[in-house]
């Protein structure tokens, strides 16, 4: 049976991942980017893994999708 692509792709856990601007019925934790300082809301697993990363004394290990396109544009150069 041919399946295409996105088709076993669509449950990735990466697209589950996704930060909004605004809370969704998937992303109601709000969270702050550690480098813009912005607040975006994200699903439980996300919050946990960057709420017990702070707990266990690491900083703020959640970057927005900008500023990490960004900052990986500027390591290219």
């Amino acid at each position: 049976m041919l399946r295409y692509r996105k088709e076993s792709d669509s449950d990735r856990a990466e697209k589950l991942m996704q930060a909004t601007n605004f809370p969704t019925k998937e992303n109601l934790y709000e969270l702050y980017c550690d480098l813009c300082g912005e607040n975006f809301f994200v699903n439980e697993i996300l919050f946990d893994r960057v709420t017990r990363a702070i707990r266990a004394g690491f900083e703020n290990p959640f970057v927005c999708d900008d500023c990490r396109r960004e900052s990986d544009e500027e390591a290219y150069f």
